[in-house]
């Protein structure tokens, strides 16, 4: 499957979940050597530390597992962050060596739950910090920190990665 593929299948999800009633979290697609792992931590958004925790950790495991690719989707806010006002959205970035891809699907709950067209977006309209998480190439993981990573990632651990093929 290529990675706009694995995108909007994962966008799909993303807005099935919303339809549904339920609370979206952000879901993490890894593309590794030795498979497709699936990570979908919950925590809270307005705690920072623990968003910042997740956004150092998932760097690591990649880089761990030799990630050549990943694929994000999260429900944002399109405007001010902080005051949760402007448009509600559902967003997938794409992130491989050689793609960087983004795609949002606005969402209008008012008077009904609809969600507008999907909008392709180009690399320069999302935030360079999506791409800075996939790791560059081959880094150097000792054994003390794999064996962290190794239980920070395990199936029932605080950022479980579960392997889907």
């Amino acid at each position: 499957m290529s990675l706009r593929e694995l995108m909007l299948a994962d966008l799909a999800v993303g807005l099935a979940s919303v339809r549904d009633g339920y609370e979206v979290m952000p879901a993490w697609r890894i593309l590794t050597p030795e498979g497709t792992y699936r990570i979908a931590p919950r925590f809270d958004p307005d705690r920072l530390e623990q968003r910042q925790r997740m956004l150092a950790l998932l760097p690591r495991f990649m880089a761990w597992k030799l990630a050549t690719a990943f694929v994000l989707t999260a429900e944002t806010w399109l405007g001010p962050q902080r005051t949760r006002s402007g448009e509600e959205a559902m967003l997938t970035v794409g992130v491989s060596r050689c793609e960087r891809l983004g795609i949002i699907r606005r969402i209008r709950r008012m008077p009904a739950l609809s969600f507008a067209p999907p909008e392709w977006l180009a690399a320069d309209a999302l935030d360079d910090s999506y791409f800075r998480l996939l790791p560059p190439g081959v880094s150097c993981i000792m054994a003390e920190e794999a064996a962290m990573l190794a239980n920070v990632f395990r199936e029932d651990g605080e950022l479980a990665a579960r392997r889907v093929n």
